[in-house]
């Protein structure tokens, strides 16, 4: 098979249940140019293997690669390395590319090619909206803006060129948002060897992404959460502000990181799996005590931004934020007249927009 303009990388693991929605949705595209759809086995100890390899055998727009489980950054890479197309798009085994998604995206590319080319997605397998070409463009500085409308964080809704991609690599010492560490690197990339370039939106939902499994790494409990996203979230700040992202972003930006963060020390509390309630303490109490968590406080009272868990982590309150956080989770009034309570014994000085 001659090099085809677009590759789609798929890792695999324990996707016997959805593999075949999958790559089917990837060879039903029509591309100018034809494309290559790489499955990466790693290491599945179902079905899914032989999955790929039947695939492979019907249909020679498909490469297997298999290797020992090594993780799904690991299995991106491998994809990585043996893509050869002018573009490359990543697809987990669990989601699907929605008719003429490909092309759209293509099309978008060749109107603008200097840009990042981005698309919405559905979680509604039978969503019947039409894939269209209207764009939307983004300047540099709406990148929190991107972070807060779920368009930054993954790698499944972007069209990459390979020439770029394949200068990087997914950080495999992460077992948790390593896809927004991967998006930020190329980014700073594209912004070296193509300084006015823009965000293209494609409005329509390209990709269908199936959040309804259990056991995903969105669900699991990972007992280095916080330190993880603490990270991730210093590295994408620091982005946002080298942009100049205006301060109206900014807010809602660290409002939500807050959120993740005094979440995930309530999940300590909740799931951590130490047996002893005072090891979990512990925990929670020492990610309260985060450098990048005082940080990002004093950096909210300076812009004004206001939270529902501003006081609990100020506080340094592990019962507070346990008790918000499960009202939060479970529906409870009680987390808003706690929110509004907060709001006003701060005197009202902090900006809830």
């Amino acid at each position: 098979m001659s090099k085809p303009t677009l590759c789609v990388i798929v890792p695999v693991y324990k996707a016997a249940a959805t593999l075949d929605r999958c790559v089917a949705s990837v060879l039903a595209q029509q591309v100018t140019g034809g494309l290559r759809c790489i499955l990466v086995d790693d290491g599945s100890p179902d079905e899914s293997g032989g999955l790929c390899d039947a695939w492979a055998a019907r249909d020679p727009r498909v490469t297997v690669l298999h290797q020992e489980n090594r993780g799904v950054s690991a299995a991106r890479n491998a994809g990585l390395t043996a893509a050869d197309g002018e573009y490359l798009v990543f697809l987990d085994a669990d989601d699907a590319l929605r008719p003429g998604a490909l092309q759209a995206a293509l099309d978008a590319q060749n109107t603008a090619p200097q840009n990042f080319v981005l698309w919405h997605y559905t979680t509604d397998e039978l969503d019947a909206a039409a894939v269209t070409s209207d764009t939307a463009t983004r300047p540099q500085n709406m990148l929190a803006r991107l972070w807060l409308e779920c368009l930054l964080a993954m790698p499944w809704n972007k069209l990459y060129r390979t020439a770029s991609a394949q200068q990087l690599a997914f950080d495999r010492q992460y077992t948790l948002g390593e896809d927004l560490q991967f998006v930020l690197d190329y980014i700073d990339l594209l912004g070296r060897t193509a300084p006015d370039f823009a965000y293209t939106i494609l409005t329509a939902p390209l990709t269908f992404y199936d959040c309804s499994r259990e056991g995903t790494l969105s669900t699991k409990y990972h007992a280095d959460y916080c330190k993880i996203w603490s990270e991730h979230f210093a590295r994408l700040n620091k982005a946002c502000y080298a942009v100049h992202c205006p301060q109206e972003d900014m807010r809602p930006l660290h409002r939500a990181e807050l959120t993740v963060y005094a979440e995930g020390v309530a999940d300590i509390l909740r799931r951590d799996p130490a047996k002893r309630r005072a090891v979990r303490r512990d925990k929670a109490y020492a990610a309260l005590r985060s450098p990048w968590l005082h940080a990002l406080l004093e950096r909210m009272c300076i812009e004004s931004c206001y939270s529902a868990y501003y006081l609990p982590c100020r506080w340094r309150s592990i019962r507070l934020v346990w008790v918000m956080a499960e009202a939060k989770r479970t529906g409870s009034p009680l987390f808003g007249k706690l929110d509004w309570a907060g709001y006003y014994l701060l005197g009202r000085r902090l900006r809830r927009d």
